[in-house]
């Protein structure tokens, strides 16, 4: 990897500016995937080294209200959006409401099991058929009980000789286009989108090809918290880890920053992606620490009681990276009874993140059970960013986890069922408080990007353009 991009930035050099290391990225990722004597996924090896062209990005897009509203009318009217998790839902009248931008609609389990989605109103004078998740053999409007079937056909109407105009045959809820994949709901509010295996793209392969099945993985938690800043500069935040160094401190030893892969295909609209690899301490650490301060420094904030412990203490010939490996095996079969000894360390200990455009990230790998969707408020000055902790299972599948919302004056820290991820997620919390009042506040009208960390978020502006502009 650091062959790969000094090839195509040969001009690119780090400024003396303590404490960051003068010498710049140390990494090359691709020899240590491939140096991994479990073979690493395929895909992880095959990077396109391409960076999208360093267009300009306007701040304004984060806070106009113009610009707001045509993401709603040219945008948000065309994607597939992620609207839950088909496993919430198993069963024949199981019904999840998801709204965005304005539309809401209600996603429900069919009797042959297949999924049908309707746009969540009634037709008789347009109040929600259904306010919440909830199980039901019919949509029954709260109002003045219009009715209809699971399958959208009308059942019932009040005082039906007063609507003469009604056909009841033809007087059917409108479906939304709803798919799914690997555990995940989409729908899609544009009758003529192309399919969603085809929007995905090559995403589907590379997950196929890899063997991130989400067929083993139950959802132990969502949260959800709402924002005082656009969808956008949420979204940012984890799309790459140049900031590790300054907002996570206690990961600056593990997190080598600088060096993460990060994979954007030219012919690949709606997804991205990074690599980031886990054992090695940041470049920008001056002096550079040892072997053993990398793994303490991870043992200490993730896995206190091998801190200190014999351990926790490197073997001969051991490395910061070999030695997580080792504790990561041991702990996946400790507290989760998985025995993950053939996976190999990209498996156990790396995060691997997809981007799928325009607003869900999900991570395949075991060592980052997360996903994020980020959905727009109703300004271009709010939005609700929601986490989700996908966890492994063996036998029977356990049941969904709770739905919490966060307070205004709660922290990520407060929810036990995030454990060593809240205070993480806090971090960019309370950074994020602030990011909508500096975006107004810039001078120069434009974001500063980096041409290879931050491409996955040029990347992704590219393609709102391009949907604008249809």
């Amino acid at each position: 990897m650091e062959d790969a991009v000094a090839s195509t930035f040969p001009e690119l050099e780090e400024p003396k500016t303590p404490p960051l290391n003068v010498d710049g990225p140390t990494v090359n990722i691709q020899a240590i995937l491939r140096a991994d004597p479990i073979p690493t996924p395929r895909t992880l090896l095959d990077p396109p080294n391409y960076v999208p062209e360093m267009k300009p990005v306007e701040i304004s897009r984060y806070f106009s209200q113009a610009f707001h509203k045509l993401e709603i009318e040219k945008m948000w009217s065309k994607v597939w959006q992620y609207a839950g998790w088909s496993h919430d839902i198993p069963n024949a009248g199981d019904t999840i409401v998801y709204r965005n931008v304005g539309q809401s609609v209600v996603v429900t389990r069919q009797r042959d099991g297949s999924l049908k989605a309707f746009r969540n109103s009634c037709l008789h004078r347009g109040i929600e058929l259904c306010r919440e998740d909830t199980t039901q053999d019919q949509f029954r409007c709260p109002y003045h009980a219009f009715t209809w079937g699971l399958d959208g056909s009308c059942k019932w109407l009040p005082a039906a000789w007063d609507f003469p105009q009604i056909d009841r045959e033809k007087f059917t809820l409108p479906e939304v286009r709803v798919d799914e994949w690997n555990g995940f709901i989409f729908i899609n509010m544009d009758d003529d989108a192309r399919p969603l295996r085809e929007y995905l793209g090559k995403m589907v392969d590379q997950w196929e090809d890899s063997g991130w099945d989400f067929s083993n993985r139950y959802r132990a938690v969502t949260v959800l918290k709402e924002m005082n800043c656009n969808w956008k500069a949420v979204l940012d935040a984890f799309i790459e880890t140049l900031h590790v160094y300054a907002t996570h401190p206690e990961a600056g030893f593990l997190t080598p920053d600088t060096d993460n892969q990060y994979d954007v295909w030219p012919d690949e609209p709606h997804f991205n992606r990074f690599h980031s690899i886990n054992g090695f301490a940041s470049p920008n650490l001056d002096p550079a620490p040892t072997e053993q301060e990398v793994l303490d420094a991870y043992t200490s904030v993730y896995l206190p009681e091998a801190y200190g412990a014999p351990e926790g203490v490197l073997g001969s010939d051991e490395t910061a990276r070999a030695a997580l490996a080792r504790l990561a095996r041991k702990t996946y079969k400790e507290r989760l009874g998985l025995d993950v000894d053939d996976m190999p360390v990209t498996e156990v200990l790396d995060g691997t993140e997809y981007m799928v455009f325009p607003n869900f990230i999900i991570w395949p790998s075991l060592a980052n059970p997360l996903g994020y969707r980020f959905r727009p408020g109703k300004t271009p000055d709010t939005c609700t960013w929601e986490t989700f902790i996908f966890l492994p299972f063996k036998g029977e599948r356990p049941a969904s986890g709770p739905v919490i919302t966060l307070e205004e004056d709660q922290s990520f820290s407060d929810i036990a069922e995030l454990g060593y991820v809240g205070p993480i997620l806090q971090q960019d919390a309370v950074n994020l408080k602030y990011m909508q009042d500096g975006l107004k506040a810039n001078a120069s009208g434009e974001m500063v990007l980096a041409r290879y960390q931050e491409s996955r978020i040029r990347h992704y502006h590219q393609v709102i353009d391009d949907y604008l502009v249809r």
